[in-house]
């Protein structure tokens, strides 16, 4: 399989498979990436409006790949993922194989959790009665005031 390949498909596997578990489970209170606070406490709080931020995942890989150059019929170079193949269809061709160990990560975001959703229209709203306490309070003082 093509490095490229492998990649993809690990990669599509996760997302796909988060989406999934977030549907199927999200009505029964289980969060799959649940919002994560500031303060990175490893306790979800339920309708928090500090729990509002997407982790970050991070998808370490650690690869064996072969660069080979093959002299046949139809001759291939490239990265591989490393397999053993074996082949009987007669043919004679001559290999040349190196394996290397490749490590490398990609950053992720999953799909945001329902709970995010909630605890941002939350925040929202604690927001929105903050602004509108002030602007009282703001009309209180101007109200009292006397102009000589």
């Amino acid at each position: 399989m093509d490095l490229k390949d492998f990649i993809k498909e690990t990669m599509t596997g996760i997302i796909e498979a988060t989406n999934e578990l977030q549907d199927q489970w999200s009505d029964e209170g289980v969060y799959v990436n649940p919002p994560m606070s500031k303060s990175s406490s490893e306790v979800y709080e339920e309708n928090s409006s500090d729990h509002i931020f997407r982790q970050i995942q991070t998808v370490k890989f650690d690869v064996a790949v072969t660069a080979a150059s093959e002299t046949s019929g139809g001759g291939k170079a490239g990265l591989k993922v490393f397999s053993a193949e074996i082949g009987a269809k007669g043919e004679h061709s001559r290999q040349s194989e190196e394996v290397s160990r490749v490590q490398f990560t990609i950053p992720l975001t999953l799909r945001a959790s329902l709970a995010e959703s909630r605890n941002i229209e939350q925040k929202e709203k604690e927001k929105r009665e903050s602004q509108e306490r002030t602007r009282r309070a703001n009309q209180g003082r101007q109200g009292g005031r006397q102009v000589t």
